[in-house]
């Protein structure tokens, strides 16, 4: 959506249903952020598990906890990142289930409120203009 298109459809909007549509977004962007961080801690959690999990579980291992290195086995390690990402999956789901139900919404707002329909008909119209490209005009690049 263009920003003169979104500023004339703001102008429709009282104050108050600004307001409380930028709140919607902005709470959806934060729970978003949020379950991202999640995903990539899920990931870096895998990955050393899968590093660490073919080695002598009686091996001493280094663990930073809270800015200290700690000497560990790595049974005990292991036991504690697998705890730890059993936490990440369950906060990652409930991030998860308040992303969608932000986002039903967040549509049910538009819908309401009429603050779509702008962007449909213009991507329907960009649709239509596009020339469908043939077989002759495409090419192989060696």
């Amino acid at each position: 959506m263009l920003q003169s298109e979104y500023q004339e459809m703001m102008k429709n909007l009282t104050d108050q249903q600004v307001m409380q549509y930028n709140k919607i977004k902005q709470n959806h962007a934060e729970i978003s952020k949020v379950y991202i961080e999640i995903e990539n801690e899920k990931k870096e959690h895998i990955l050393v598990l899968d590093a660490i999990k073919n080695i002598d579980s009686k091996r001493r291992c280094w663990r930073m906890i809270g800015g200290v290195l700690v000497e560990r086995q790595l049974d005990d390690v292991q036991k504690s990142l697998k705890e730890n990402l059993e936490l990440l999956e369950k906060n990652g789901q409930n991030y998860n289930t308040a992303m969608k139900q932000i986002e039903k919404e967040l549509t049910q707002y538009e819908l309401t409120h009429n603050l779509r329909p702008q962007q449909n008909q213009q991507s329907q119209q960009q649709q239509q203009q596009q020339p469908v490209a043939s077989s002759k005009t495409q090419g192989v690049l060696t």
